[in-house]
């Protein structure tokens, strides 16, 4: 059964109309039948909403498990980030069809001891998401295994991308290609920063909202210490 297969049964499960399903989870009717054609899939935020009412995202993008979460009475509002953590194994990543999934990190922001504000987030596979083929391969031009999702956390990096907003990162050449938002790795976590290389060698790390989020420098001779995992390539939010 593919993804769209199991998004009719879903609302089949619930008893309602292609357009009552759409107004469920905040899309319209239309966008709720190309699901299920297979014409669209559905965003990070339409997964939330799936997830709050108890519905299992193993089972909703890989088919594994059970449809419904266990302990899973009634409607439960959460948000995208308060998703619960499962394993995706890493062979179901990317997919075959005409939609792939793409593996979510959740990023978190940590006050330091020095009191700078500093974006992270655990290492750990959270769920996926589905993205039309097509889309990753003509459009962003990367090989669709190897992306990484995460969710902004806070303002940050405003107004580049705002809290809740999905970037997609392109893990397939770690390593400085010029100035652009990276994902970094910082021991056990993970960070999204933006990186300026300087005419010296040197690179500054920064976040856009710079007032809140101060920014530091990397001497030339340091920069070996940047471990990359990938370039932020594409950002998906609300308007």
């Amino acid at each position: 059964m593919s993804v769209p297969a199991r998004l009719a049964q879903i609302r089949k499960f619930l008893g309602l109309s292609q357009k009552e399903m759409g107004k469920r989870v905040r899309v319209s009717g239309t966008t709720w039948q190309n699901y299920e054609l297979e014409n669209a899939a559905p965003n990070a935020h339409v997964l939330a909403h799936l997830s709050g009412e108890g519905f299992d995202m193993n089972w909703v993008l890989t088919g594994q498990g059970e449809m419904r979460k266990a302990g899973a009475a009634g409607k439960q509002e959460t948000g995208f980030a308060e998703l619960a953590p499962l394993e995706l194994p890493r062979n179901q990543v990317g997919g075959t069809g005409a939609h792939m999934l793409v593996p979510r990190y959740r990023l978190r922001t940590l006050d330091t001891e020095a009191g700078k504000r500093m974006t992270v987030e655990d290492r750990t596979i959270l769920d996926a998401i589905s993205f039309r083929r097509s889309f990753i391969e003509q459009e962003l031009k990367v090989d669709p295994a190897k992306l990484i999702a995460v969710e902004a956390p806070d303002d940050s990096m405003e107004p580049t991308f705002s809290a809740g907003d999905i970037l997609l990162a392109d893990t397939s050449d770690p390593k400085l290609r010029g100035s652009g938002v990276y994902v970094l790795t910082s021991g056990s976590a993970l960070l999204v920063k933006r990186l300026q290389m300087k005419i010296d060698g040197g690179v500054v790390v920064s976040s856009d909202n710079a007032t809140r989020y101060p920014s530091e420098e990397i001497g030339k001779g340091d920069t070996d210490e940047l471990k990359i995992a990938g370039r932020v390539i594409w950002r998906g939010g609300r308007m």
